[in-house]
């Protein structure tokens, strides 16, 4: 069943950029509210939301073009191992009903999680293993 509509549907509104930049600069004023702003240009807030953001990566793509560096390399003093470091030691899970039995720490990264148990009749050796972990 094909209906015909002979209503066009509306267009997209066009902003010119020095609008954008004038609605952008009045959302910048300390204490101005980016709502108030945008209903008082009869638009829609969530529109300057997404002009911020456009103009945000615009800036971001400028640095990275000019060769900013996003990140610097650090370089992290050379810890040497001793033998007096407590090697960890791989410890069974805890058994649920155990729980507050154990000591438990989790590591979670992008690239998923590390669970570490230890027996809490050895925590000072957690505390000492932990301490020269994080260094």
């Amino acid at each position: 069943m094909n209906q015909l509509s002979t209503v066009e549907r509306p267009r997209r509104r066009e902003y010119s950029a020095e609008f954008k930049t004038s609605v952008l600069e009045q959302s910048r004023r300390p204490g101005a509210s980016l709502a108030g702003v945008a209903l008082a240009h009869g638009i829609n807030p969530n529109m300057v939301h997404r002009w911020i953001r456009e103009e945000r990566q615009r800036l971001e793509l400028a640095e990275l073009q000019r060769g900013a560096v996003a990140f610097l390399p650090v370089q992290l003093p050379q810890v040497p191992v001793t033998q007096s470091s407590p090697v960890p030691r791989v410890v069974p899970p805890v058994d649920p009903s155990d729980v507050g039995q154990g000591i438990r720490i989790e590591i979670q990264r992008a690239g998923g999680k590390v669970t570490v148990t230890w027996p809490l009749q050895s925590a000072s050796e957690c505390g000492a293993w932990l301490r020269d972990w994080l260094r």
